[in-house]
């Protein structure tokens, strides 16, 4: 139950770390969750949070049904209890610029592609920098997913869809406001229809309408992915009835070589499907080998609506505040150009990962 304004005292000490947990509990949902992050039992969280009660004054939580679920007063101090923990890294940060030097572990989750384009250049940006580690960790996720995700990494590699709106939608805004996820936005790629070799639209070079594709077979992501979504959206904006998809992979690879094998159509991201390319001519000399039912897809832009996705990186306001979390924001702006023109980056530091999912 809520102590009415004005009758609680003014708390004499609120204790950083019983703040944190509550903050974690916010993002987190659950005790248990909560506990795993701070390596408790999730008995010492309760015991933490019910001394943050006497120490505040007021209910700040409330149980609904096994949950529990923060009151009007545990999310006013919840909000101010993020102002602490920025105020507390940018006060690190200065110190760390004042010595000069950037220490310390950075948790770095990325999807694949991201990994294969912006990663090498990346190490190779903070190679300036031997006081910082990068761990990396791989995780392809979707939409509101990713602002989750920065529960769990420092900087989050992500990527949405255009046909999704922005990062932080109007369906997914408290989500997004209460972790306060900032966005960096690195590159907007075109998603381009890719098809075999030897097909009739590989040697055009004007965009690609619906009209040219609609009776055609696909190879795509699987069901309501987002790239699953832009296709849709491209027919739909046409008013042409959906797609027939008659495969779908969550890897790229493997839409690619169906394709270039001529078993479909690929709406591909255009720099990603060309990670693998051996020199800067590869995409245009499949071209050349049309009739020989083999090779790498030929990519063709798409006519309006032109689909796309955006590739940002993500992190918790908290987060970014840290000196080498700074740092690792400004290589990734520095180096994302380089993801669309693949230049050959010899490799850096080493590097620290393990894979979870996709």
């Amino acid at each position: 139950m809520d102590v009415p304004t004005g009758q609680a005292p003014p708390p004499r000490h609120l204790d950083v770390r019983r703040l944190g947990l509550l903050r974690d509990l916010e993002r987190l949902g659950t005790v248990t969750a909560v506990a795993r992050r701070a390596h408790l039992t999730p008995t010492a969280v309760s015991q933490q949070l019910k001394t943050l009660e006497r120490e505040a004054g007021a209910s700040l939580l409330r149980r609904v049904g096994r949950r529990v679920e923060l009151t009007d007063a545990g999310r006013v101090l919840c909000e101010a209890a993020g102002e602490v923990e920025q105020a507390l890294e940018r006060v690190q940060a200065r110190w760390d610029d004042y010595h000069g030097e950037v220490r310390g572990t950075v948790r770095l989750s990325v999807f694949p592609t991201a990994a294969q384009g912006l990663l090498p250049h990346l190490l190779t940006a903070l190679a300036r920098h031997p006081g910082l580690e990068l761990e990396v960790v791989e995780a392809d996720l979707h939409g509101d997913e990713y602002a989750a995700r920065t529960d769990l990494a420092d900087v989050v590699l992500a990527h949405r869809a255009s046909v999704d709106g922005p990062w932080s939608g109007a369906v997914s805004q408290a989500l997004w406001r209460r972790r306060g996820v900032r966005v960096v936005d690195l590159v907007e790629e075109p998603l381009d229809v890719g098809v075999p070799p030897g097909h009739p639209l590989a040697g055009t070079t004007r965009p690609v309408e619906v009209e040219d594709v609609r009776a055609e077979t696909w190879v795509g992501v699987p069901a309501g992915w987002p790239f699953d979504r832009a296709l849709l959206a491209w027919f739909a904006a046409a008013g042409a009835p959906a797609p027939q998809v008659t495969h779908r992979f969550a890897d790229l690879r493997t839409q690619q070589a169906l394709v270039g094998a001529g078993h479909g159509l690929a709406l591909l991201p255009r720099h990603a499907a060309r990670l693998g390319d051996t020199a800067s001519g590869a995409a245009s000399e499949a071209g050349s080998e049309a009739g020989s039912g083999a090779g790498r897809p030929v990519l063709l832009p798409t006519a309006a609506p032109v689909q796309t996705r955006r590739i940002a990186a993500l992190a918790r306001a908290d987060q970014a505040e840290r000196a080498a979390v700074r740092v690792v924001l400004e290589a990734l702006r520095e180096v994302a150009p380089r993801y669309c023109g693949h230049a050959a980056v010899p490799t850096a530091p080493t590097v620290r990962g393990d894979r979870e999912g996709g």
